[in-house]
């Protein structure tokens, strides 16, 4: 069981680290655009993530790749403040370490080993965690430069899941120690944080740059640091081009790396279309040097 929660754990620390921070004309424009976050209140959206990730630590190698695809709604707006419902539809995490391969996917039903007990299947078990999560609830508030302000309810959501898990009170405590910095408000806030955080809330025009910046908390806190470049503006459609550097988020040299790549937004919402990135990072921590290639992938759409 502890083998399993520290997996569990160490992909949604790599997690957190490597993501990524409609009308349209076919003609090109030169005049600017008002660029914000502005997704519509009333309506949905989807957005379907996927990364790549490599992992090089102490001579051994891991392939991961995480898909996940969630739901939002915007309930409210308040001022510049948008309250948006956001649940995961799915999420799927496909792992090659050490001569194994272990397949954890909300869609796939839970399998035990025959006995009804769960706890006893350690693939059973992280399904298990991870399908407690899909379909639940919980409220971002975004400002107009895409600023996650706050997340409320995913606490209750991680309660709620282990509640559920139908294991005795000593493995409920074993997870809640173990995950419980992974599935909380603030770490949600900062994954969250990382796809929003890239409006300048003014008009731009091809040529024009500007500069945000956002830390992570946890026990892998980092700092982001990205200029964004317009390439080019077609219609309502603003292309991007990214370059991000981060570092640790204590001034420590224990989180160093870069990131570059590309983005098509909805000027009228603020809904990134797509985006692609490619990253290289690397983590010191407890005397050993672990090396991060990570490639990803973000789809947005209007339903």
């Amino acid at each position: 069981m502890k083998k399993l929660s520290l997996l569990l754990a160490a992909c949604l620390i790599i997690m957190t680290i490597t993501g990524i921070q409609s009308c349209k004309t076919t003609a090109k424009t030169s005049a600017s655009k008002m660029f914000k976050f502005n997704l519509e209140e009333g309506k949905g959206y989807d957005y379907e993530m996927i990364f790549d990730i490599d992992t090089k630590a102490g001579g051994q190698n891991i392939s991961m790749t995480i898909a996940g695809l969630y739901s939002m709604n915007v309930t409210a707006t308040e001022g510049n403040v948008k309250s948006v419902t956001t649940a995961y539809k799915s999420l799927r995490m496909n792992m090659k370490m050490m001569g194994m391969e272990i397949d954890i996917d909300s869609d796939k039903p839970v399998q035990d080993n025959g006995d009804g007990d769960v706890t006893k299947n350690p693939i059973g078990m992280m399904n298990k965690v991870i399908g407690g999560i899909v379909g639940k609830k919980f409220i971002i508030k975004v400002d107009e430069e895409g600023k996650v302000l706050e997340v409320t309810g995913f606490d209750k959501i991680f309660t709620d899941m282990v509640d559920s898990m139908g294991v005795d009170e000593d493995v409920k405590k074993q997870v809640t120690a173990s995950m419980k910095e992974q599935f909380n408000d603030q770490s949600i806030k900062d994954q969250f944080a990382q796809v929003f955080t890239i409006f300048p809330n003014k008009e731009i025009k091809v040529g024009d740059s500007w500069e945000k910046s956002y830390a992570t908390g946890g026990k892998m806190a980092a700092k982001f640091t990205t200029t964004y470049n317009v390439k080019d503006i077609e219609g309502d459609h603003v292309t991007l081009t990214t370059n991000t550097k981060i570092s640790s988020n204590d001034g420590g040299g224990g989180i160093s790396g870069t990131q570059t790549g590309n983005m098509l937004v909805d000027s009228k919402t603020g809904l990134m279309i797509n985006a692609t990135y490619d990253q290289q990072l690397e983590v010191k921590a407890e005397g050993q040097t672990v090396e991060v290639t990570g490639k990803g992938k973000i789809k947005g759409k209007a339903n």
